[in-house]
């Protein structure tokens, strides 16, 4: 794509997430759909599966991030996204993979979420020092992460 389309490209994809973000999720799944059709991105699969997650359509935001994967094996997003959808789901055993997936890949910038959601996973099963080092590494790489400190927290008061 040549530098001028990229940036008419970039510039739909941002109209498609502002009115994804205001709530438009109709406008943003057609725009997205629309994009994709024209260039697949993993980022858009993502967005698209989002906007799906939120109109509650589980089964097409999965599978959004699977394509997404397919796209672009190492996009992290699109691991840690779908095993938060299957975690909605309460499909939690199906999530660790992903998850697990998700930790491991080196080029991924934001690790501290699929650690907290792997921490939230272990949590809800009862496996106290699982979630403990999950609730940890997420942390370690995030130090100011709220949500982690406050689960963090809550494990050290299962643990007393």
């Amino acid at each position: 794509m040549e530098r001028s389309q990229e940036k008419d490209f970039n510039e739909l994809i941002g109209r498609a997430k502002e009115h994804h973000l205001k709530g438009e999720l109709d406008i943003a799944i057609a725009q997205y759909t629309s994009l994709l059709s024209k260039h697949a991105t993993s980022e858009l699969h993502c967005l698209l599966g989002w906007a799906y997650y939120l109109t509650g359509n589980f089964n097409d935001a999965i599978n959004q991030c699977r394509y997404a994967i397919e796209l672009d094996a190492n996009y992290g997003s699109a691991y840690n996204d779908l095993a938060c959808y299957l975690i909605f789901e309460k499909r939690d055993d199906a999530a660790i993979p992903w998850l697990e997936k998700a930790v491991v890949l080196e080029n991924y910038s934001e690790k501290h979420l699929p650690y907290y959601n792997l921490g939230r996973v272990y949590e809800k099963k009862g496996m106290w020092f699982i979630a403990k080092k999950s609730y940890e590494a997420s942390l370690s790489l995030m130090p100011d992460y709220e949500k982690a400190k406050t689960a963090l927290n809550r494990i050290y008061g299962f643990l007393n």
